[in-house]
């Protein structure tokens, strides 16, 4: 390799190391979140792994004066780089529009460190990564069906102890509306009694925001009922790959088996995902504990409550694409029931 040009590996290396240490920080000063370092190593791991199967070495022009010839030559290069690992995310990795959104990002992040933090030949590489968009509609209980698991005491008296666990935990989760990390580490001192009731408060590990989500009397019932049963934690303690099968298995035994494909697009083309067996997904397969985070904001959507109520309280912020997917939902769901609505006006 000449010695303008530099291994991109080792250069991303030291890129995920600054970022580690506190070195490279956010832009509101704060420490890179853990998920985002994540992130970082799976580009790494990728890049590895398609230089190897290329039997190539992704390079970096590394060249104080920049020609005419040079910017042409590079931008030929990087577009055939990029075209090269597209195929290897899609062919060998078996990955989706959505994945290789993610991991482009990243990819543009880190040229974009290179170029205005490290000095690199202001190519504007990062700028002709091109990102293929793939919108996924979330999964989420009705009010109807987020009502009988409340509810309905035949059922949950039919259920085995682990389940009666598991749908407790669901069903509050569904009200609390935290991620699951968060979910597990609630202690007492995030309980706070007022003349009105009770509140959570919780200082939320993925954005540092803190939110408030008052409690409805079966919820604190529901509380008081593991009080001294999961140590100092509200809620008892399982993993999420566990709680995640027990949760289908919740739904399984609640009826909710109907078909419900998993639709992803791979080169903007719809693609139907098959479970093991060639069988299609069914509602309670796309059950997961963080359908709990979902359904409490599409509920609290549902009951009324205004957008920036609910962003409060979910910690979106305020223009979130993500949040909207919520609102999305919640029309199609209040369209169908006035559809059905207009139809039992003419039976």
């Amino acid at each position: 390799m000449k010695s303008h040009y530099v291994s991109l590996l080792p250069e991303l290396s030291k890129f995920i190391k600054a970022s580690a240490t506190g070195r490279r920080l956010m832009p509101s000063g704060k420490r890179l979140r853990r998920g985002t370092l994540t992130q970082y190593q799976v580009l790494y791991r990728l890049l590895l792994e398609f230089e190897q199967s290329a039997g190539t070495v992704v390079r970096l022009l590394r060249k104080s004066r920049i020609t005419a010839r040079d910017w042409q030559k590079e931008r030929v290069y990087w577009k055939r780089v990029l075209k090269q690992f597209t195929g290897f995310i899609y062919r060998e990795k078996g990955g989706y529009d959505q994945y290789l959104s993610s991991v482009l990002k990243v990819l543009r992040t880190f040229l974009r460190y290179l170029e205005l933090e490290r000095g690199f030949p202001a190519l504007g590489i990062y700028r002709k990564i091109r990102v293929p968009s793939e919108v996924l509609t979330p999964v989420v209980l009705s009010p109807e069906q987020l009502k009988f698991l409340i509810n309905d005491h035949c059922f949950y008296a039919s259920l085995p102890l682990h389940l009666k666990r598991t749908r407790d935990i669901f069903v509050f989760a569904c009200i609390a509306g935290l991620r699951f990390r968060d979910l597990m580490n609630l202690r007492t001192p995030n309980l706070q009694h007022t003349e009105e009731g009770v509140n959570l408060l919780v200082h939320t590990q993925k954005t540092g925001s803190m939110i408030r989500v008052p409690l409805p009397v079966w919820a604190v019932e529901l509380i008081r009922k593991y009080r001294g049963k999961a140590g100092t934690y509200l809620l008892p303690r399982i993993s999420g790959t566990n709680l995640n099968l027990q949760i289908k298995t919740l739904m399984e035994r609640a009826g909710w088996v109907y078909s419900l494909p998993k639709i992803r697009n791979r080169r903007g083309e719809p693609v139907e995902l098959k479970k093991p067996g060639g069988k299609s997904w069914r509602f309670c397969d796309h059950i997961t504990v963080h359908t709990c985070r979902r359904t409490a904001i599409t509920t609290l959507l549902l009951l009324g409550v205004e957008e920036n109520m609910v962003r409060r309280i979910s910690g979106h912020a305020p223009g979130s694409r993500e949040f909207y997917k919520y609102v999305g939902l919640v029309q199609d769901y209040l369209d169908r029931q006035v559809k059905e609505a207009h139809k039992r006006l003419v039976e």
